[in-house]
């Protein structure tokens, strides 16, 4: 027991990872200074590589863990105290849970460098070793427990060089050039390898620069025409009563000022009721009158079956109410609780509305939206690219919802913004989004934005979204070639360690 609690007692190396780990949050959006994250992580391997104990590697990761997590997600307090109206004590005791958990993912990564590092390897370690093992964690941290891809390090290099890696390999392929350029710098700085690390350096990011050159998809037929809707309505006015009738108004009347667009998509949950009981009743002329237009109107709305037992975070087609789309990928402890079952008490601390939403099936097809086939997604599972793959595939371009409103004002909405960005890249399809606070944005194949308005203002985003055709390598081939490139490069590393050590024999005999 004394031992478990020395781990988190404070140290001179602990210390300067939470400081690394808290600059590294910096080189994501909104400040986006993508050398902090070569500075960071550049830190950390040194520190790594200075442990004399896999204790000691643990626990700078644990350093490391809590500085950038602790920064970068410090964004969850604002939704479970100021929205879910939770005690601030258990607020805050919740959000440092949760903090603890993502850190594990790093303490995991200080444990298998110790295991797998060489001391008189000091370049290797940092090239091939540290990198190798930082992505498998983001990896793991993306995949287990149905994934928390929060702050990927492969968003911090959008727009460099580096990210003509991502229609390849993924995000997981930019994080990984990501960290092998820290690895050859402070290679270079620390011995001086001038000539061996500039041609690994020029190597990895002219191969990035002439990727990023390949055009993957091609356009397809005429751009359409859509209109994002960003309502700007405060989530503590949500979901009251009083506020109701003048959500609707606000959103349908930004809808009828806009019906020569091809497509009009409302935000995530724009209707705060149940898309059955607005049917009937306030939406039930706006809704009969959409079906003789040429207009698809998108409505964020939550359906429920005929049980009223399952309901769902959706999507609906006022137009053509028979297309729906139902949010696949929730939000744990906030859309679902896991083990709700044994957890009903402290779900019933977070007073957050439509907390248990069930979700959708896995193969929901595209909508046919201005005359193509339309790829949907609900705020959290823009951050999963192989998940939207299937969708991609049969898709011309992707729409996407959410409401930011929870997070406001926080680092969040502009984390979520560089997932689009990268989905984007990955998926070679360009991306209208539409959010109720922002960011609302139209981002391209090339994962620049094409179109944007501000911020927690009222308004409405038209603009063209271009169809394409085609598909990138990391559509056709998923994350395997990275996962199939790290077990080759694990199985290496292990067998390297064991040719290391000294038989008995020869341990015997000295």
């Amino acid at each position: 027991m004394k031992r478990f609690f020395s781990f988190f007692k404070p140290n001179k190396p602990m210390l300067s990872a939470v400081l690394l780990g808290a600059v590294m949050v910096f080189a994501h959006a909104p400040v986006a200074i993508a050398p902090l994250a070569l500075i960071s992580l550049g830190g950390l391997f040194w520190l790594w590589q200075k442990a004399e104990t896999p204790f000691q590697s643990m626990q700078i990761g644990l350093g490391f863990g809590l500085g950038y997590f602790g920064t970068g997600v410090s964004w969850l307090i604002s939704s479970i105290y100021l929205y879910a109206e939770m005690n601030l004590v258990l607020s805050v005791l919740a959000v440092l849970c949760f903090i603890l958990f993502l850190t594990l993912y790093f303490i995991l990564a200080g444990w298998l460098v110790a295991r797998l590092k060489t001391a008189q390897r000091q370049g290797f370690n940092w090239v091939v070793v540290m990198p190798a093992v930082w992505v498998f964690a983001e990896w793991v941290r993306a995949t287990l427990f149905g994934g928390f891809p929060f702050l990927m390090t492969g968003n911090t290099h959008l727009m460099t060089w580096l990210d003509g890696y991502a229609p390849v390999f993924g995000v997981l392929g930019v994080s990984w050039a990501v960290a092998i350029t820290a690895g050859i710098l402070l290679w270079l700085v620390q011995s001086r390898a001038w000539v061996g690390a500039s041609l690994v350096l020029a190597v990895l990011w002219l191969t990035g620069a002439s990727l990023k050159n390949v055009e993957w998809v091609t356009p397809k037929e005429k751009p359409v025409e859509v209109a994002l809707l960003q309502g700007n309505v405060p989530q503590d006015d949500k979901w009251l009563s009083k506020e109701f009738l003048p959500t609707l108004k606000r959103y349908v009347g930004l809808t009828k000022q806009n019906l020569d667009a091809d497509i009009v998509v409302w935000p995530e949950t724009a209707v705060p009721a149940y898309y059955d009981v607005v049917e009937r009743g306030a939406l039930r002329s706006f809704i009969r009158d959409a079906q003789l237009l040429n207009t698809d109107i998108l409505l964020g709305v939550i359906t429920r079956d005929d049980s009223h037992r399952d309901y769902y975070n959706a999507i609906v087609n006022a137009h053509n109410p028979e297309q729906q789309y139902q949010k696949k990928h929730l939000v744990p402890f906030s859309e679902f609780f896991p083990f709700s079952s044994v957890l009903q008490p402290l779900s019933e601390l977070f007073n957050i509305p439509f907390s248990e939403f069930t979700p959708g099936a896995d193969d929901q097809a595209p909508m046919t939206l201005g005359g193509h086939p339309v790829g949907l997604s609900v705020c959290y599972e823009m951050a999963f690219g192989e998940e939207l793959i299937d969708s991609a595939r049969q898709a011309d371009f992707l729409i996407t919802v959410s409401n930011d409103a929870w997070f406001a004002h926080t680092l969040e909405p502009a984390q979520q913004v560089q997932d689009v960005q990268m989905r984007a890249l990955e998926l070679g399809r360009e991306i209208a989004r539409s959010t109720n606070t922002g960011y609302t944005i139209i981002v391209g194949t090339n994962g620049q934005l094409k179109a944007e308005i501000p911020p927690y203002e009222t308004g409405v985003l038209r603009g063209e979204v271009q169809p394409y055709e085609g598909e990138t390598p990391f559509v056709q081939w998923r994350q395997w070639p990275i996962l199939i490139l790290l077990l080759g490069v694990m199985l290496l590393l292990v067998w390297l360690k064991l040719q290391a050590r000294p038989s008995r024999k020869t341990t015997a005999e000295d």
